[in-house]
This record gives structure tokens, C-alpha cells and sequence, in this order.
């Protein structure tokens, strides 16, 4: 009895070993299985079978092309394999010039781009990481880590021609500082030429905490995320999109003056950044006097210059939409030139402003609730350029009409043949001016062509396309008139307050326009 029991025992014991042993024989076979399989441009690239499911790029591949293209998947056998690493030694000394790497991979082994002619790459963000010498001594001039690489080996990187290096990782990965053909972007440790980017609020885990291992670089340069802050000559911005480079103005300090010009695009370290949005009350009650806009913006928020002194605004021909109450309580506004290309005026958009003309541009489509006018308002014409009229806001109640005023004091002036779509087909909404005038194209190109600028001491004359003015004449409302000349800068620092009415003849027309002194 005793003797069975043990020799049963030993059975199950042989048939476990036998079992594992199998195991461990089937393993090295997979292991070792290899494979080529063509990429896009023709290189027959080798692969070793790490598990059932993934494989990995090995040497020995057979190189037709200076550019390679490495797949996320691979067939051999009618089994399809993930490719998740890049293996030592893979594409060492080739004449690879460009490598597209897929999102699969997680690491790139011991010299697998050694001493190869990249001058540019790209790591995949699903890369953890990147071994010893594994770009050693090529044309690298910038390189990108992924935000979950954790580890960089010994001279991952030595012997490029590295001006910048971008980390996104928010833990800086693991790297080798060294004075010495070790450190893993220079030789002998000296990255005194190299510039360092990496994400917001992570200078101290990188650079100065005790034990930082990223330092000794030329500069060191935060990144912006979506949604982050920057302030440049006493403008502040925030970042609409990370990946696309874009800003918009959130706030102004008044300790920057009176006048403001925002530029197109501002820098942060080697990053540019494009302006192309005013946000909500970004300049509320500044004080501004004069504001120039970028040609890159494309939107005005609500209120943005609200409650300041602007005299005038040139709108640039991107800005599509301008919004509630953009430039309302300006009342020192007698210009605005809005862009080719706005197609939204929003609700009191230029209310209680010192308009007295105003043209519209045939992109308007919709012009809200008192966009224009409001108390003491002296709007005289309004020059509206599209066939089809915007949609606006008509109603005997001055707080639900567009022009916020009695239209029975204001000049209409549309384009031939738009009568009907204006004032007298049933539903038109442009009813109720004192007089509707059809232009033709030459005259509203006249029209736009020419602009009067209001300064504290005087009326700036400028227009467009070669136009001479040969004469103005000034007339107080009643009609005498009080002075001429053909100077394009015209002083009123002699005349009384009050409303006159000036005249210019140009070589190509005449139009006359009103102003408030």
C-alpha cells in the first residue's frame, strides 16, 4: 500500500514536469519563429513572434528604400500579430532617411537607429521606452517625448545636432546626466545649446528640485495646454488649442496705455501662437482711446470692448461674428469699417456709440436687437451693400428694433433693384427710413473707398485705389458753409460743437458725410 501511494505520487509529479517542460519547449519555438513581411515601400522587414499576439521588429531586414514604413499589425501563417516593439540593433547604420512609427509600439531597443541618416522623427504616444543609444548620431535637430515614455537610456540621443528638446510627460522621464559620452542627449554631457520644453508647472520636478536630472540645458520653456494663461506686453491670453497653436484675449492691463495694438501671433519660447479670438469683456472700461486688431482674429466676444473711447475700429475681413454688446458705449465712435466677411452683428453690438453712417457689407446676415443707435444717437445713413437684406429686428418699440431710434430721421441706401426685398415686398423688414436710395456698384465703391477718421483736433481724410481729393467743404446744419480746402488733414479746433456736414469731391465722385465736434 505504501509503495502504490508513492509510486502514483511520482506519476503526477513526472506528468507536472513533463507538462512544464512542454510548455518551455513550445515558447522557445514561438520565440524564435521569425518572419519578413513587405511594407509600404517595399523593404522586407523581419520579425521575431514575442507572444500568440505580438511581434517584434529584429535585424536583418532587407532595406529597398531609404524611407520605411513600419505597420501597427503584421500577418504570417494566417495569424495577424500586433507590433509593439522595435528591437535592438533593428536599422543600425542603414541609410534610413524618414521611419513612420505606428501607435503600437512601446519600446525601442538598444541602438535600433544608430548611426542612420533621420533628420526628423516622430515617437508614438503609446511609447514607454526608449533604450541606450537608440538614436545615437544622426541628423536629429528636435525631438518629441511622448507624455508616457518613463525611461531614456544611456546616449539615447548623443551626437544629433539637438536644438530643441520637448518633454510632454508631466513625470519627467528617467534619464542619464553625465559629463560624458553617457549623458542621453549629449556628447560629453553638454547641452548648454539644446532648449528644453516641457508641460506647465513642472520646472521644479525637471530642472531644480534636489535630484532633477534635467538640467544644464540652454533654456527652459513651459509649455501651454489647452486652456492655460499667458501674459505678453500686458495682454493676457489663453490658449484655445495646444495642438493648433491658437490664443485668444481674456484681459488687459491698463498700465499698458491708452492705445492698444494686438498682434497676430505671440511667442512662448520657440512656440508660436495665433490671436484669433477677443473674449468676453477682455477690454471692459480699459479706458481705450485706440485698439488695432490682428488680421488672424475671427471673433469678437460679448462685451469685449465695452464702455471704452474708442474713436474708430477697423474690423478685420476675418472676423465673422461679432457679438453682444462688442463695442457698445463708445460714444466717441464716429468710424467703423467692418470686415468683408462678418456675417453676425450681435445684440447692442455698437449701442449708445457716435455713429452717424454705417455701412454694412453684403456678408451680413443677421444684425441683432439695437445693434446700432441708442440715446443721443445721431445715425443719419446707413449704406447696407448685400442683394439679399440681413435679417434684422423692426418693431415700434425702440428697445426691440435694430436702430434703437426713429427710422423717419435716417437715410437708406441699398443696391439696385433691391427695393422690393427691402422696404416693399410683404415681411420686409427695412421699412420706415426717410428716404430710400438704390446706389449703383461705383457709387457704394466710392462710398467704401473713402474713410473720415475722428481726431481730438481735427478730421483725417484716407481712401483707397489711387483716389485724389481735389476739394472738401464744411456746412453747419443749416447749410452756410463755414470753410474749405484740399488739405487731407482737416482741423476743428476752431469750430463751435455741433453737427456739420462735410463734403468731398474726389477725382472719381462726391459724397458728402456728417460729423458731431
Amino acid at each position: 500500500m505504501y509503495f502504490g501511494f508513492f509510486n502514483l505520487k511520482n506519476q503526477n509529479n513526472m506528468k507536472k514536469n513533463l507538462l512544464f517542460i512542454v510548455s518551455l519547449f513550445i515558447a522557445a519555438i514561438v520565440n524564435s519563429q521569425t518572419f519578413t513581411f513587405t511594407d509600404s515601400y517595399g523593404n522586407e522587414l523581419q520579425y521575431a513572434v514575442s507572444s500568440a499576439t505580438t511581434v517584434s521588429l529584429t535585424s536583418g531586414s532587407t532595406l529597398n528604400n531609404n524611407n520605411i514604413d513600419i505597420p501597427a499589425t503584421v500577418s504570417n501563417a494566417g495569424n495577424t500579430y500586433n507590433v509593439t516593439s522595435i528591437g535592438n540593433y533593428a536599422f543600425q547604420g542603414s541609410s534610413t532617411t524618414y521611419v513612420s512609427i505606428p501607435n503600437t509600439i512601446t519600446s525601442i531597443g538598444k541602438q535600433a537607429f544608430g548611426n542612420t541618416n533621420l533628420t526628423s522623427v516622430v515617437l508614438p504616444s503609446s511609447l514607454i521606452t526608449i533604450d541606450e543609444y537608440a538614436f545615437q548620431y544622426n541628423q536629429l535637430q528636435g525631438i518629441t517625448i511622448p507624455e508616457n515614455v518613463n525611461s531614456i537610456g544611456i546616449g539615447a540621443f548623443r551626437g544629433n545636432p539637438l536644438t530643441t528638446v520637448t518633454s510632454l510627460a508631466t513625470a519627467p522621464p528617467t534619464i542619464t546626466t553625465a559629463a560624458s559620452n553617457s549623458d542621453s542627449f549629449a556628447v560629453g554631457g553638454n547641452r548648454s545649446n539644446i532648449d528644453l520644453y516641457i508641460p506647465t508647472s513642472t520646472t521644479g520636478a525637471y530642472v531644480t528640485n534636489s535630484g532633477a536630472l534635467w538640467t544644464g540645458f540652454n533654456t527652459v520653456t513651459e509649455n501651454l495646454n489647452t486652456g492655460d494663461t499667458y501674459v505678453y506686453n500686458y495682454i493676457t491670453y489663453e490658449v484655445i488649442s495646444a495642438a493648433n497653436s491658437t490664443v485668444k484675449v481674456i484681459d488687459y492691463n491698463t498700465t499698458g496705455g491708452t492705445v492698444v495694438n494686438i498682434p497676430t501671433t505671440i511667442p512662448n519660447g520657440l512656440i508660436t501662437y495665433s490671436v484669433i479670438e477677443i473674449g468676453t469683456q477682455a477690454f471692459e472700461n480699459k479706458g481705450l482711446t485706440d485698439v488695432t486688431l490682428p488680421s488672424t482674429l475671427t471673433n469678437i466676444g460679448e462685451k469685449a470692448f465695452f464702455i471704452n473711447n474708442l474713436a474708430s475700429v477697423t474690423i478685420p475681413n476675418n472676423v465673422t461674428t461679432i457679438n453682444n454688446g462688442a463695442f457698445a458705449q463708445n460714444q466717441n465712435m464716429t468710424n467703423i469699417t467692418l470686415g468683408n466677411n462678418v456675417s453676425v452683428i450681435g445684440d447692442y453690438a455698437f449701442r449708445f456709440t457716435g455713429l452717424t453712417t454705417i455701412t454694412i457689407p453684403e456678408s451680413v446676415t443677421n444684425i441683432g436687437v439695437i445693434a446700432f443707435g441708442g440715446m443721443g444717437d445721431i445715425i443719419t445713413d446707413v449704406y447696407c451693400e448685400g442683394i439679399v437684406p440681413p435679417t434684422i429686428s423692426t418693431s415700434s418699440n425702440p428697445n426691440s428694433d435694430t436702430f434703437n431710434l426713429s427710422r423717419s430721421s435716417v437715410n437708406l441706401h441699398i443696391p439696385s433693384g433691391t427695393e422690393g426685398a427691402y422696404v416693399t415686398n410683404p415681411g420686409a423688414l427695412w421699412t420706415g427710413f426717410n428716404s430710400v436710395n438704390t446706389l449703383s456698384a461705383s457709387q457704394f465703391e466710392l462710398n467704401n473707398q473713402i474713410k473720415v477718421i475722428t481726431k481730438d483736433n481735427g478730421l483725417e481724410i484716407t481712401s483707397d485705389n489711387g483716389l485724389t481729393l481735389k476739394k472738401y467743404s464744411i456746412y453747419n446744419i443749416t447749410g452756410a458753409k463755414i470753410t474749405q480746402g484740399k488739405a487731407t488733414f482737416i482741423s476743428t479746433e476752431t469750430l463751435s460743437n455741433g453737427i456739420y456736414i462735410l463734403e468731398l469731391q474726389f477725382n472719381e465722385g462726391r459724397i458728402a458725410k456728417k460729423f458731431v465736434k
